[in-house]
C-alpha cells in the first residue's frame, strides 16, 4: 500500500495533543475566591488525579476516529488493486448545420459516431456536442453508453448555422473536469471554410488537448441555391398584386432548371433559368479554383392577390443534379391589409374633413363623435387610434376612454387647443404641465427644429410629400412634459410636438390645434400625408421582422391593443392556414409585453397566435442562411492552429519537476489520476463517519 498524500499522515501526531493536555492539568491558579466558598479550602485533596480517563474504550474510539480521518486524507492506494482506469477522455463535436446535409454527410457522420461509442472500451470517456445555432451538450462524459447511443440516434438533420469556436470552447470545458490522462476533441464536420472564419482570431484555449478533424469531402460539388426572398404588395391598374423576388445561385456545373412560385400551395408562376457566365472561386491557401459559382441575381414574379387575405408562399427550384437539397426552398408571407379604425373627438373642421371616409377610405375607417357621452370602450370594435382635442377632456367619459386606450396599448393623438383647470388636472395626470397663457407670435414663424429621424417626420426629408419648413405658427400652448421626447420646436425654442411615455400605447401631443387661428398647416400639402403617417405610427404599424434563420432566438413584442398572456408558435400548413403535423406547438409566456423563444431548427412557415386564439397574429418565415450554401471546405484551417497551444519545452520540464516533487517519499507506481479512481478514500471516510456517530451516542449515554 502507498499514500498519495503522505504529508497528511503527520496529522496523526495531533492525537496526542488532547491526551497530553488532559493529563497535565493541575489545580487552577489565579482563582478568585468567593466568600461562600472560602471554607472549602480545608477539604482533603483526592489521591487520584481528577482528570484521569475513566472510560478507556470511549477514549480509544475517539482516537480511532481521528486516525481514520487522517488516513483517509492521506489517500492510501494499492498498486496491485484491479481498478477501472480511464486512459482517455474524448469529446465528439457533431456538426448539424445545413451544409453537412450535402451528399448525406450528416447521416454518415451520425452512423460513424454511434459505431465509435459502441466500440469504445471502458477506459475511454466519451461526450457528444451537437453544433447547431448553438453548441448543445447531447451526452456527458459520465453518462451511460446506451443513453449516449440513443441520444445520438434521435438527432435529425437541421438547417441551422453555427460557430465552431463555440463548440470547441464547450468541449474544452467538458474536458477540464475529465479523468483521462489523454484528452481529445474529434470534429465530425464538412469543414466549411466560411464557418471557420467566425471568431477565427480568438486567443488560444485548447491547451494540452489533441484535436482530430475529418478530411474535407471531395470537390466537384453541384448546388443550386435560393436565398433572400422579398415580397411586397403593389397596385397595377387599380388592382392589388403581389411581387416576389429571390436570389438564385449555382455552384459547380449544373444543368438548367426552373424556378416555381407558389402561393397557398398553388403554382402562380414558373420561370426557366437561363445559362450564365461562371466565376471561379479560389481558396485562401491559393490552391487554385476549387468549384465554379454562378450568380444569377434576383428573379421576380408577380400575380394578382386579394389584399384582405394572407399570402403564404414558397419558392422552389427544380434541379435534377443537386448535392444539397436543403437550400432549394425559401419561404415568404404577407399579412392582409386591415383598415385601421379612427375615432375623432374634435371640433376642428380641418381634422374632420381630413379624416372623413372620402379622404381616408383606402386606409382608415373613421368614426366622428359629436356627443362625448357616446364614447364607449366596452364594445369589441374599439378604435385603433383616438384623435381628441383637449377641450373635449372636460367630459369624464372622454378622460376614461383616454386612460383605457393607453393602458390597452392603443394610440392616442392629443391636440391641445384649450387650457382649463379641469383640463390642466387631467394633463398633469398624464405628466403634462400646461400654462394657461398662450405664446402669440407677432409674425407667423416656421419650425425651428424637427426630429427628422422620427417615423412621423422621416417621410418628409426628401420633399416628396411637401416641405415642412413652409408650415407656420401663430399661436400655441406652452407645455412641459416630464416623461416625453420633444419632436419639433417653435421659432422661440418652445416644444410643439411630443411623444409621451404614458403607458403601453403611444401618445402624440401637439401643443396647438389644427385650426387657421393657430397654424397654416391644415391648408398645406403636407397636412394629409402627415396625418396619415402619424396615425399609422400611433397605431403601432412598425415594421416587424418576420424573416428568421433556423434556431435563431426571437424577441417578439405584442402588437398595440393586445393583452395576451401567452404566445403559441406552431408549424403552419400554407394551404389551410392551420397547424401542420409533425412538430408540436410551443407555448411561450409573455413578460413585459414580450415573448422570447427560439425558432425551430427546420426551415418553413410558423404561425404565431395569441392566447390560443383561432385568428393568426403573424407568420414567421424561417429560411436557412445563404452562407450555408457556399460549399467550399478547408480541413487545415488557420483558426484551429491559433486556438491550439502546446506547452513549450521549458513548460514541459517545469511540469515534470512539479510531478516528481509531488510524489514525496512514496513509491507511486500508478499515475495520480489512476490512484484517485480507487475508492479506498470513500471506504475509510465512511468508516470514520460511522465510528464518530457511535462515539456521539456512547458519550451521550455515558453522561446520563
Amino acid at each position: 500500500m502507498s499514500l498519495l498524500f503522505p504529508i497528511m499522515a503527520f496529522g496523526s501526531l495531533l492525537v496526542g495533543v488532547p491526551i497530553y493536555l488532559h493529563l497535565r492539568r493541575r489545580d487552577e491558579k489565579n482563582l478568585v475566591e468567593f466568600p461562600t466558598l472560602r471554607f472549602l479550602d480545608d477539604q482533603p485533596v483526592a489521591r487520584a488525579r481528577p482528570m484521569w480517563p475513566q472510560n478507556w474504550p470511549l477514549l480509544l474510539l475517539r482516537i480511532l476516529c481521528m486516525l481514520l480521518l487522517v488516513t483517509a486524507f492521506s489517500w492510501p492506494y494499492f498498486d496491485d488493486q484491479q481498478t477501472l482506469i480511464i486512459k482517455e477522455s474524448r469529446v465528439y463535436i457533431l456538426d448539424n448545420t445545413l451544409s453537412v446535409q450535402a451528399r448525406n454527410q450528416f447521416e454518415a457522420m451520425q452512423a460513424q459516431l454511434v459505431d465509435e461509442i459502441d466500440s469504445a472500451d471502458q477506459g475511454v470517456q466519451i461526450g457528444v456536442i451537437e453544433l447547431g445555432s448553438t453548441a448543445r451538450v447531447i451526452a456527458r462524459l459520465g453518462d451511460d453508453k446506451a443513453a449516449k447511443v440513443q441520444a445520438v440516434k434521435k438527432l435529425s438533420a437541421g438547417a441551422e448555422r453555427g460557430d465552431f469556436v463555440d463548440a470547441f470552447r464547450t468541449a474544452a470545458e467538458m474536458l477540464s473536469n475529465s479523468l483521462g490522462a489523454s484528452r481529445q476533441i474529434h470534429l465530425l464536420s464538412d469543414n466549411q471554410a466560411n464557418q471557420w472564419l467566425l471568431d477565427a482570431n480568438s486567443p488560444p484555449f485548447l491547451k494540452d488537448i489533441e484535436v482530430k478533424v475529418l478530411p474535407s469531402p471531395p470537390t466537384g460539388i453541384v448546388n443550386f441555391a435560393l436565398s433572400s426572398p422579398i415580397a411586397a404588395r403593389i397596385t397595377k391598374n387599380g388592382e392589388s398584386w403581389v411581387e416576389v423576388g429571390v436570389t438564385v445561385s449555382l455552384q459547380g456545373n449544373g444543368s438548367a432548371s426552373e424556378i416555381v412560385f407558389l402561393d397557398r400551395g398553388r403554382e402562380m408562376d414558373r420561370l426557366p433559368i437561363e445559362p450564365a457566365s461562371s466565376q471561379a472561386t479560389t481558396d485562401e491557401k491559393g490552391k487554385g479554383a476549387t468549384d465554379t459559382t454562378i450568380t444569377y441575381g434576383t428573379v421576380f414574379a408577380q400575380w394578382k392577390a386579394d389584399p384582405s387575405q394572407w399570402t403564404v408562399g414558397e419558392i422552389t427550384i427544380d434541379a435534377d443534379d443537386d448535392d444539397l437539397a436543403g437550400d432549394n426552398r425559401v419561404f415568404f408571407s404577407l399579412p392582409p391589409i386591415r383598415k385601421g379604425k379612427i375615432e375623432v373627438v374634435a371640433d376642428s373642421v380641418f381634422l374632420r374633413r381630413a379624416m372623413s371616409p372620402e379622404v381616408m377610405s383606402e386606409r382608415w375607417e373613421t368614426s366622428i363623435v359629436d356627443d362625448s357621452a357616446s364614447v364607449n370602450r366596452d364594445s369589441p370594435s374599439d378604435p385603433d387610434v383616438l384623435c381628441i382635442e383637449s377641450e373635449r377632456l372636460k367630459s369624464p367619459a372622454i378622460r376614461s376612454a383616454v386612460r383605457r386606450d393607453l393602458s390597452a396599448g392603443r394610440g392616442v393623438i392629443l391636440f391641445v387647443d384649450q387650457i382649463t383647470p379641469v383640463i390642466s388636472g387631467f394633463l398633469r395626470e398624464m405628466g403634462i404641465e400646461a400654462e394657461e397663457s398662450q405664446t402669440q407670435q407677432v409674425n407667423p414663424a416656421p419650425f425651428r427644429y424637427v426630429y427628422a429621424a422620427h417615423p412621423i417626420f422621416a417621410p418628409f426629408q426628401n420633399l416628396e410629400y411637401g416641405n415642412l419648413s413652409e408650415v407656420e405658427f401663430q399661436n400655441y400652448r406652452r407645455l412641459k412634459v416630464n416623461d416625453a421626447t420633444p419632436l419639433a420646436f417653435s421659432a422661440a425654442g418652445d416644444p410643439l410636438v411630443f411623444e409621451s411615455n404614458a403607458g403601453p400605447g403611444r401618445l402624440i401631443i401637439f401643443g396647438f390645434s389644427f385650426d387657421r387661428a393657430d397654424t397654416n398647416w391644415p391648408i398645406h400639402p403636407t397636412f394629409i400625408p402627415f396625418l396619415d403617417q402619424t396615425l399609422r405610427y400611433v397605431r403601432g404599424e412598425t415594421k416587424t421582422e418576420t424573416f428568421f434563420q433556423p434556431g435563431e432566438s426571437v424577441v417578439w413584442k405584442l402588437p398595440a391593443g393586445s393583452q395576451a398572456e401567452t404566445v403559441v408558435v406552431s408549424p403552419l400548413d400554407p394551404v389551410s392556414l392551420g397547424v401542420a403535423e409533425g412538430i408540436n406547438p410551443m407555448v411561450v409566456d409573455v413578460e413585459d409585453r414580450k415573448a422570447i423563444f427560439p425558432v425551430n431548427s427546420q426551415s418553413g412557415h410558423y404561425s404565431l397566435r395569441y392566447d390560443m386564439a383561432n385568428a393568426m397574429g403573424a407568420v414567421l418565415d424561417v429560411n436557412p442562411s445563404p452562407l450555408e450554401s457556399e460549399l467550399v471546405f478547408d480541413a487545415e484551417s488557420n483558426a484551429l492552429e491559433s486556438w491550439l497551444r502546446q506547452p513549450s519545452p521549458s513548460e514541459d520540464a517545469s511540469q515534470k519537476t512539479d510531478d516528481d516533487s509531488g510524489k514525496g517519499t512514496a513509491d507511486i507506481s500508478l499515475s495520480k489520476m489512476e490512484a484517485l479512481q480507487q475508492l479506498n478514500w470513500w471506504y475509510i471516510l465512511t468508516a470514520a463517519t460511522i465510528f464518530l456517530m457511535a462515539e456521539t451516542v456512547w458519550g451521550i449515554q455515558h453522561q446520563k
